[in-house]
């Protein structure tokens, strides 16, 4: 009986009910057919009850199933709430049956949601439609008014100040906030609870470990916003008495005192004692010291022995256990990637002592193949009670190392078209294995990169080849580069590798360059020194041709060879990463030689053929520290010297310093242009605000104070920040008249986001102190970065 559709037989097989059944009234059985008919998932009403058979047997009774059916929906509408995606109602599929408390579990799931973004007067309303034959649920969204806290009072706080507090306060405040344009607070239970919390913890941690913290009162004000109170009791402030360590045999007590940073005396911060003893994320703590000598089993209480005169007074009692060795170490997931690929990377070995400061680090080196998943990369340890060891098993997903990228442009009046061949895991070695390929040669982790650029005026083609293991033992990388182009030359261009008399803004040229460029490469990192310390050599040839039309009348051609030579030694100790250091240096110390030809060959003729003849030297220094928070100090200087074998060699515009404008500048020139940005300042040869002289310089220092601040860290790979930067730079075509202290300065304020994998987008206002020209008012000019910061 009742609404359903259902047969007796129907409901005889679902619940385990059959007539002729023995039965008692109640009973376990008529419960547990109620469980099942209700767990089925197709009824929103189940009554079950008996009434006397009319048969003359009065044993018997029949038993009524009353039962309503649950509606199947075909389709659910959500109003008022824009684009976003619930997942209460995302799982619910066509055809489906559906109760008032699924309803309800929707409703809940928006209005929570809601709360949470500060819709606390958020109206949820539902109704069933029928369309075409088909049943519709309608759930209707008033999000109402967006409530912010107006006042938020404090009572009892002695310790902090107000303003202290609310900047404890972080999970109410919104994200943008605009001052005088509305108030700095949502209001949300939730964000509240959390922030309570955050109070208590900064209580606790300057000793007041009695201290509480809840929200006293709410009000509403006439304008519909809310006004909390929050009560605060402080108690007293504890510091810290004596401090002994029981049990520590393998590090000695003296070590450990030196591990654990507080002394008697400092205030009882709780939450700093806890991460100093126990938090494996801090290298400075006394469990990260155990970890990374092996004691994976180590186990350390602390104790609060006695209290007097607000002195806690502590003992930290360690039972060590034996250290743990690695047994085995497997890998697993990998089906294109070969394991020798993986294990060079690992340092993770059978018979060393487990570290998870190994781990850690193997676990970056895989990550920064880019051949894996990210988020897949699991180390699991397994134990091997019998022997007291453990076995690594390193599980990885594969991803797409594969890339084609082709887009395109307009600028310059004409068309620009890119594509792009990136092949990163490659296998020069299985290239002649045809039956290997899927669909390429893959497996060696090898990078192959071919690219082609077409426009009306310029072509250029090329590819790049790096091996970044050709030692066993060390990451040491061999790159081979070759590249093709040529450009059509215009009359308005300056042609950056021809000197003044070539190049006058008076003569009309015209003609076309060729370019072809090698480069043999080798990275080897400098152990010997620390981890952080690189050397690169390489040797690149460079052949220019230029067919010219200087005058009317006048054709010439011009060929310029350029063999150089290049040494650079690198430290760079940036941490966390390199994209938005909190700490850390940088140290380049580059070199840059042609061989002699001037000394080698004196009996050539000067200009018969034009060899490139100098040595470079340019030092670049950046040290980074953190303030406070999301604050960081950089502070950066680059000096760069050009000289020559042969002061009667002429030195052309391209090998020569370029000051001025961003990174950008030169980013269309066929030529390779030794650029230092100076923000505020011209890098253009006709600008009234160029630095350098129309040839270059020779040498050049520069400056840098930037103040940064991470406004949004999106992810590991992406952030945005702010900055507020003082800058200089001098650059000089003479060594005499070089002054390293007259520097043209400028000053401003910079946003940069990085987004992975695209690169560096930022925007520069800054005012160029030493500027030429002071006819115009204002002298803030603006800078675009793209691709580079």
């Amino acid at each position: 009986m009742g609404e359903t559709k259902y047969n007796h037989d129907f409901i005889s097989n679902l619940s385990h009910i059959y007539p002729g059944d023995e039965i008692f009234i109640p009973s376990k059985k008529i419960d547990q057919a109620i469980k099942k008919l209700w767990k089925s998932n197709l009824f929103g009403k189940i009554s079950i009850y008996k009434k006397n058979s009319s048969s003359l047997n009065s044993n018997e009774i029949d038993l009524f199933f009353d039962l309503e059916d649950l509606i199947e929906v075909d389709k659910i509408n959500v109003k008022g709430t824009g684009i976003i995606k619930f997942f209460s109602i995302e799982k619910i599929k066509s055809g489906d049956k559906i109760s008032e408390n699924s309803i309800q579990i929707i409703k809940n799931d928006i209005k929570n949601y809601y709360i949470k973004k500060g819709y606390n007067e958020i109206s949820i309303k539902s109704k069933w439609s029928i369309q075409n034959g088909k049943n519709i649920l309608n759930i209707y969204v008033d999000k109402g008014k967006k409530i912010e806290i107006e006042n938020i009072l404090f009572d009892g706080n002695n310790y902090f100040s107000k303003e202290e507090l609310l900047n404890f306060m972080v999970k109410i405040r919104k994200k943008f906030f605009v001052p005088m344009i509305g108030n700095s607070f949502y209001f949300s239970h939730e964000n509240i609870k959390e922030d309570l919390k955050n109070i208590l913890r900064k209580y606790q941690s300057m000793g007041f470990l009695d201290a509480q913290v809840f929200l006293d009162y709410i009000w509403k004000k006439n304008s519909g916003n809310y006004g909390i109170q929050i009560k605060i009791i402080e108690g007293d402030q504890y510091f810290l008495g004596d401090v002994n360590f029981v049990g520590n045999t393998f590090i000695k007590t003296n070590l450990l005192r030196k591990i654990f940073s507080y002394k008697k005396g400092d205030i009882y911060n709780k939450i700093g004692i806890h991460n100093n003893i126990f938090n494996s994320e801090y290298e400075s703590s006394i469990l990260s010291k155990y970890l990374n000598i092996g004691h994976l089993f180590v186990k350390i209480v602390p104790i609060e022995k006695k209290m007097e005169n607000n002195k806690i007074y502590l003992e930290i009692k360690i039972e060590e256990n034996k250290p743990v060795y690695i047994n085995k170490v497997n890998i697993s997931g990998n089906t294109t990637t070969k394991d020798h690929v993986i294990r060079r990377e690992l340092t993770t070995y059978p018979g060393d002592l487990f570290s998870p400061q190994k781990i850690k680090y193997s676990m970056l080196r895989l990550i920064d193949l880019n051949l894996f998943d990210n988020s897949k990369i699991h180390p699991l340890i397994h134990q091997n009670k019998e022997n007291n060891t453990i076995d690594i098993e390193w599980r990885i997903i594969e991803k797409n190392s594969n890339q084609i990228q082709i887009y395109g442009g307009y600028g310059g009046d004409e068309l620009i078209g890119n594509f792009k061949l990136n092949f990163g895991n490659f296998s020069l070695s299985n290239f002649l294995k045809v039956k290997s390929w899927n669909p390429i040669p893959q497996g060696d982790g090898q990078k192959l990169f071919l690219f082609s650029k077409f426009s009306k005026d310029t072509k250029s083609y090329g590819f790049s080849f790096i091996e970044p293991w050709i030692e066993k033992t060390s990451p040491t990388s061999l790159s081979f580069h070759l590249n093709y182009s040529k450009k059509k030359i215009k009359k308005s261009e300056n042609v950056f590798f021809l000197p003044r008399f070539f190049n006058s803004y008076t003569t009309v040229h015209e003609g076309f360059i060729d370019k072809i460029e090698m480069s043999l490469s080798l990275n080897k990192p400098l152990v010997i020194l620390d981890p952080y310390s690189k050397i690169r050599l390489s040797m690149d040839y460079e052949a220019l041709n230029y067919n010219t039309k200087l005058f009317s009348s006048h054709n010439r051609k011009l060929k310029y060879t350029n063999i150089k030579s290049l040494i650079s030694l690198q430290r760079i100790s940036n941490d966390p990463d390199l994209i938005f250091p909190f700490k850390g240096s940088e140290l380049k110390l580059i070199g840059i030689f042609t061989p002699p030809y001037s000394i080698l060959f004196r009996n050539t003729k000067r200009f018969k053929i034009y060899w490139m003849e100098f040595f470079k030297i340019k030092i670049n220094t950046f040290w980074y520290k953190k303030i406070i928070d999301n604050l960081v100090i950089k502070v950066g200087n680059e000096f760069g010297f050009l000289g020559r074998y042969d002061k009667t060699k002429i030195l052309f515009p391209i090998q020569r310093f370029h000051m001025g404008g961003d990174k950008n500048s030169f980013s269309s020139k066929i030529e390779n242009i030794d650029h230092i940005p100076l923000r505020g300042y011209s890098s253009n040869r006709k600008n009234t605000e160029n630095i350098s002289t129309n040839d270059g310089g020779l040498i050049y220092n520069k400056s840098i104070l930037e103040i940064r601040y991470l406004i949004k860290e999106f992810s590991n790979t992406s952030k945005f920040w702010s900055n507020i930067f003082i800058e200089g730079g001098n650059i000089s075509d003479s060594y005499k008249k070089f002054n390293p202290l007259k520097m043209k300065k400028s000053f401003g304020i910079g946003f940069r986001i990085f987004l992975f994998p695209i690169g560096f987008f930022g925007i520069d206002i800054c005012n160029p102190v030493d500027r030429k020209d002071f006819s115009i008012k204002s002298g803030w000019k603006t800078n675009f970065v793209i691709g580079k910061d």
